[in-house]
């Protein structure tokens, strides 16, 4: 019996050796498994990198309904890598999936475009490169004539004979880069090139709003009713070419404002006959009174050929040269005398009866009205070179005559009947406060002071006070002949 007892303690050992060598045997066999981090984070360990993918593509059917592709892919905070393992607890692809699917998007193929403008950065996402394409070429269209595109793409314009426009170049001013790569289901994934407009042009998806025509208004004045300049009317209505496209009582029509995320240059060169108008010249007669006036000579417009290089960014003039001018017919000036007897030095303050401030030609590059939301309170002048004189548009007193960061070099002059004028961004002051100054006299001459993206005037008329001191700004010209 006792030996039967040892022969059995000697059969159990010798199993518990044999199945504890195994084990410790199977220990000691490495394992390839994949170890899974989310954020930085461990996870849990896999024995299939592909199983895990293939499961998260299989359920994620909303994803591919939503965008229309073919294939989903693990969250960009997601690693998988490679390890070595000898007895650790393996995870199932569906229990990762379910730690990783309500903590971080999903991705799909798409490509970035990324915009650098004013120092920043701007990323675009889209599921093709071609609605990029497209989306350029339909905003470059809006800010140009298309027909007129076509030919500069097609290498067709004609010369400029006698008067016409040749474009001479187009580009992107912030030429964006485009790669491909994974993106982040929460990221704004654009998806055709309708919406990918509508974001590039007004910088946003939200509905813009919309305003209804009244009876008689035009283009222009809806768009300033509506904080718009006209060009940002058109732009945000293709349907209309000009703001002298008529409206119709309860038409509606967008009033968004426009903020393009990329700008689109324009280099052109345009030859056009411009009329010269005449200036007209008072002169007074000190022996007759006031209220006594007689026309000495009629005045008669001239025309001019010009021809100018100018420069659009997103449709808005920046720059005008104007490299020649030829005189079709010189204007000839009217003269006409005034009774100055017990007469102030007031100006008539009368619509259409104001000295043009600079000299001929001419491009008015910023009428009065909206740009961008803000009120551009006068009208800007350019083409005419730097350093080229500049007029008073009445008589009047000199009321301001220095610098000032907006303004630059600048003068104000007061007429004494509740006109005030406003001329900015000289290169140089001829006169000084308190100064007595003829309509046409040389106060100044064009530059580029101040905040001014250009050489060019910006000039301003006030009624009831003087330029930023509770005068009310106007429209000048009516007053000017613009």
């Amino acid at each position: 019996m006792k030996n039967f007892k040892l022969i059995l303690i000697f059969i159990i050992s010798s199993v518990l050796i044999i199945f504890l060598s195994f084990n410790i045997n199977k220990l000691k066999e490495p394992k390839d498994v994949y170890r899974v981090y989310l954020d930085g984070e461990v996870i849990g360990l896999i024995k299939s990198k592909e199983k895990l993918e293939s499961y998260i593509d299989k359920e994620q059917k909303e994803i591919k309904k939503r965008y229309g592709v073919n294939k989903v892919y693990v969250p960009n905070s997601l690693e998988i890598n490679k390890y070595v393992t000898y007895n650790e607890k393996i995870s199932s692809s569906e229990k990762i999936y379910n730690k990783i699917k309500d903590q971080e998007p999903f991705t799909i193929d798409g490509y970035v475009a990324t915009l650098k403008k004013d120092n920043k950065k701007q990323y675009i996402y889209m599921l093709d490169i071609a609605f990029f394409d497209k989306a350029i070429d339909k905003i470059v269209r809006t800010f140009l004539n298309p027909d007129r595109y076509d030919l500069f793409l097609e290498e067709e314009q004609k010369e400029i004979k006698d008067t016409g426009i040749l474009i001479e170049n187009v580009y992107i001013e912030e030429m964006p880069t485009i790669k491909r790569l994974r993106i982040s289901t929460d990221e704004t994934i654009f998806t055709n090139e309708e919406d990918l407009i509508k974001f590039m042009l007004f910088g946003t998806l939200e509905h813009q709003g919309t305003y209804t025509v009244l009876e008689g208004e035009t283009i222009d004045e809806v768009a300033f009713k509506n904080g718009l300049g006209s060009v940002e009317f058109l732009i945000a209505n293709p349907n209309f070419t000009s703001t002298k496209n008529l409206l119709f009582k309860g038409q509606e029509v967008n009033i968004g404002l426009i903020n393009p995320q990329i700008t689109i240059v324009v280099d052109q060169e345009e030859v056009e006959d411009q009329e010269i108008p005449f200036r007209t010249e008072n002169q007074y007669d000190y022996t007759m009174y006031q209220g006594y006036s007689e026309v000495l000579q009629e005045g008669e417009a001239g025309l001019d050929r010009v021809t100018k290089k100018i420069q659009y960014k997103n449709g808005i003039i920046t720059q005008v040269v104007t490299p020649k001018s030829v005189s079709l017919k010189p204007a000839i000036d009217k003269i006409i005398v005034y009774g100055g007897k017990q007469s102030s030095w007031g100006g008539s303050g009368a619509i259409g009866d104001w000295y043009w401030p600079t000299v001929f030609p001419y491009t008015l590059s910023s009428p009065f009205g909206y740009r961008g939301g803000v009120l551009h309170n006068g009208v800007d002048i350019s083409g005419c070179g730097y350093g080229s004189p500049i007029y008073a548009a009445e008589y009047g007193m000199i009321m301001v005559a220095n610098y000032q960061g907006r303004y630059g070099y600048h003068i104000v002059i007061d007429h004494g009947n509740g006109y005030y004028t406003l001329y900015a961004h000289l290169s140089k002051i001829n006169v000084s406060a308190g100064q007595i100054v003829s309509r046409g006299f040389i106060i100044g001459t064009m530059g580029n002071s101040g905040n001014s993206t250009g050489t060019h005037l910006h000039f301003s008329i006030t009624i009831g006070g003087p330029p930023d001191r509770g005068g009310t700004f106007v429209n000048p010209c009516p007053y000017i002949g613009c």
